[in-house]
């Protein structure tokens, strides 16, 4: 009994290890060297914002603007970063932008739907569940 419970644990380790290597993303290592150049203090930092996944058909920030985002002294306008977005809604089917407006002053509002194409294609009946 306790072979063959050792022989499942390494069977499902084993299918962990190589399901993991197929699913792990490149990263984008200019992006991320950057982000930790501009850091100014690395409690900032952890694994959620000290790299970008690296996609050869999405344009990063820095392959878009030249410089990532929070670099020291730009500070890009609403429309770059609108037409940074609607480059993302172009380029991946899990990304959408939709205009929802204008704001007191005349300028135009989004919003930015980022999910899988699935939940995208139900928005309307998500939207009916609010009601």
């Amino acid at each position: 009994m306790t072979g063959r419970i050792s022989f499942i644990l390494r069977l499902l380790l084993i299918n962990m290890i190589v399901i993991s290597g197929a699913l792990a993303q490149n990263n984008d290592d200019e992006y991320a060297k950057k982000i930790r150049e501009y850091t100014t203090d690395e409690r900032f930092l952890n694994e959620l914002v000290d790299h970008l996944p690296d996609s050869p058909t999405v344009p990063s920030p820095l392959k878009y603007f030249g410089e990532i985002i929070g670099a020291p002294g730009i500070l890009h306008y609403t429309e770059e970063i609108y037409s940074y977005f609607r480059t993302l809604d172009e380029a991946s089917p899990r990304v959408q932008v939709r205009s929802i407006g204008k704001t007191e002053e005349g300028r135009e509002m989004i919003e930015v739907i980022v999910s899988d194409e699935e939940n995208l294609s139900n928005l309307e009946t998500y939207r009916e569940y609010l009601n």
